[in-house]
């Protein structure tokens, strides 16, 4: 199918904020760190608002990788993840420009995976955003894992050129 398997729900997706953090002599204080049963209870708030908002819709949020889960946020993401409206997303490019750190959290929960970001990366120079061939993924192994889970993939690039390139790619070197 040319766009997507039409029954898969429709997918929004959502990055985690670190929030502030406030610096002291010896070290950084990160305050939903410091504070996280405030922080817990407000994901409370936040996951049973969406599961009242979204009800019977056929619609799911996803939660993507960035520049790596905090252990605040991986304990937050698990309590949203006991929800059947909340998945992952899985950004492969921003997974190897911080030295795959999220892999082992993505892959206890793999069952979750839903959405993914496609493109190109490197970890020295950490670079993401790249066409698919230009950087150092294992391409066809994190395609096939989407595949496995009827995950929506969606081509992330930053030019045409890229896209048109990765694209190229993707007709000579998968075939779904």
């Amino acid at each position: 199918m040319q766009y997507g398997d039409p029954r898969q729900p429709l997918t929004l997706n959502m990055h985690m904020h670190h929030g502030v953090y406030i610096t002291l002599p010896e070290r950084k204080v990160q305050m939903y760190e410091r504070d996280f049963e405030t922080y817990m209870q407000f994901f409370s708030v936040f996951r049973t608002r969406c599961e009242e908002w979204i009800g019977g819709s056929d619609l799911m949020i996803a939660v993507e990788n960035t520049d790596g889960f905090r252990d605040y946020e991986k304990k937050a993401i698990a309590y949203l993840l006991g929800s059947p409206k909340f998945g992952l997303t899985w950004d492969i490019g921003h997974s190897k420009a911080i030295h795959e750190k999220d892999v082992p959290f993505l892959m206890a929960y793999q069952e979750r995976l839903i959405h993914f970001h496609i493109h190109d990366g490197t970890e020295m120079p950490p670079r993401n955003h790249l066409a698919l061939g230009d950087g150092e993924i294992d391409l066809r192994a994190r395609l096939q894992l989407a595949e496995e889970h009827n995950a929506r993939c969606v081509l992330e690039t930053k030019t045409i050129e890229a896209l048109k390139q990765s694209v190229q790619w993707l007709r000579e070197n998968w075939e779904a």
